[in-house]
């Protein structure tokens, strides 16, 4: 199945915390427990980690968890899952570290964290990264390859305004330009976005930045 795990604080919920999205081919439960064990035991992982911190810091309202997808067919979930991180790479509040699916499988090997003719479950990449991360504390991840795409603009606003739950290019533009006149909730209204809060993150310059 493919999964997400949202979590954050107030008006966030449901849809707009910050999120990892993952593959397993057994229950969310399990999949859910395995990475509770992993945020308190110091897990290096941007998911675990900005867990842990935003709970100890008193920041964490809600946990939500979305199962997305359900098949036999683990293809079209990797397709999906990368599908999903790529489109949102330059989303602050996404928290997967390397590329989805396949392209994902691809990076661990180009980097030397799987072995060449090793095919792992898909729950099996979070421990590789993780066991890359505590033996190169102060290395870092090498950059992802997706992040090459990301320098066409083009490419870019077709990522982030390309899906349903997302705004168009001229639900920014219109924004940007009834913000001269108008307050946050009155242009939510108007232009039918989600919420009065995605409204005001593209007036307060935090999202669609590369929508011109």
């Amino acid at each position: 199945m493919l999964y997400q795990h949202i979590f954050g604080a107030g008006s966030s919920y449901p849809d707009d915390g910050f999120f990892y999205v993952g593959v397993t081919t057994r229950s969310w439960q399990k999949r859910w427990a395995e990475h509770r064990r992993a945020i308190e035991t110091g897990s290096p992982l941007l998911f675990h980690r900005k867990l842990r911190e935003e709970m100890d810091a008193g920041r964490v309202t809600y946990i939500h968890h979305k199962i997305m997808a359900i098949t036999d067919d683990i293809e079209r979930l990797y397709a999906t899952e990368e599908w999903l991180v790529e489109g949102h790479w330059h989303d602050e509040r996404r928290l997967n570290m390397i590329p989805g699916g396949k392209s994902g499988l691809r990076y661990l090997r180009e980097n030397g964290m799987l072995a060449e003719r090793i095919v792992p479950e898909p729950d099996e990449r979070d421990r590789l990264l993780e066991a890359w991360l505590r033996e190169h504390p102060r290395k870092g991840l090498p950059a992802p390859w997706v992040s090459e795409k990301w320098k066409d603009d083009a490419w870019a606003v077709a990522q982030i305004c390309g899906r349903d739950d997302r705004l168009s290019v001229e639900q920014v533009r219109a924004i940007r330009e009834l913000a001269r006149n108008h307050p946050a909730e009155m242009i939510a209204a108007r232009i039918g976005a989600r919420n009065r809060e995605q409204v005001q993150r593209v007036i307060d310059g935090e999202t669609y930045t590369r929508v011109i």
